[in-house]
């Protein structure tokens, strides 16, 4: 059994690339490069679940897509979109850019979020990679755009984070 402890999130798998089985996954790039392993672990259901890559490729700066043993139909595949993706922790380099405290948007669940008036938004339940626009949800349903430039602060201690963000809450379009 693979504990929490032994990995390290790297990102999601975001939407299906095809119709067998290929995965598209949203992935911190440094935390790819001159990695060449044969598994990654995706959370399913709150269990961590290995899978072999049988083929992987670069799609972009920030996207791969994988082929894992097994998941060969479109079906099976579907059945994975939204899993956070991540390797083992003794397969990551300690040098180069790689920081083992790094934040990825995944790591945003449960973070209390304020807006740029210091209004507090609520508490971030989900994190929706699998679009051009990365949105967080709050436990209230409310949606947020995360990008890197909305950033204001960053608590990690005290899990908060502030967006340059209005607070637009009971206004009426």
């Amino acid at each position: 059994m693979i504990n929490e402890s032994e990995v390290v999130s790297v990102g999601q798998v975001s939407r299906l690339h095809g119709k067998q089985g290929e995965l598209q996954c949203q992935v911190n790039q440094v935390l790819w490069d001159d990695i060449e392993t044969e598994f990654v672990v995706l959370r399913i259901d709150g269990l961590l679940v290995p899978f072999r890559v049988t083929s992987r490729r670069e799609k972009g700066a920030d996207s791969l897509l994988l082929r894992l043993k097994g998941i060969d139909t479109e079906a099976a595949a579907m059945s994975l979109v939204g899993s956070e993706v991540m390797l083992l922790r003794r397969e990551v380099p300690e040098h180069g850019e790689y920081d083992p405290d790094m934040l990825t948007w995944q790591n945003l669940k449960g973070y209390q979020l304020y807006n740029a008036d210091g209004v507090l938004m609520g508490k971030i339940a989900s994190v929706d990679e699998t679009t051009a626009n990365t949105l967080c949800q709050t436990e209230e349903g409310d949606l947020f755009p995360l990008h890197e430039e909305l950033i204001m602060a960053l608590d990690t201690e005290n899990k908060e984070i502030q967006l340059n963000l209005p607070d637009l809450r009971g206004h009426q379009s």
